[in-house]
């Protein structure tokens, strides 16, 4: 796994380049939270990790999936 990966599941799931690992998911990106499901799912199928849905708001920048991946649990 690595960063590199987590940030083109989210660079290809919200059409957008040049995504930095500081960059908040909402806020700085625009993403709703349908777009935040679906980057899940992707990184669910990728890395096999489960992000359970009550998770998903903790998960607020790309550094924190990248962490959230890296833990795999």
């Amino acid at each position: 796994m690595s960063a590199t990966e987590v940030l083109s599941i989210v660079e290809t799931t919200l059409g957008r380049r040049g995504i930095r690992l500081e960059d908040r998911l909402i806020q700085d990106l625009g993403a709703e939270s349908m777009d935040v499901v679906a980057i899940a799912a992707a990184l669910e199928d990728r890395f096999g990790v489960r992000l359970a849905e009550e998770e998903l708001p903790t998960l607020e920048r790309v550094a924190d999936l990248v962490a959230r991946v890296e833990r795999r649990s």
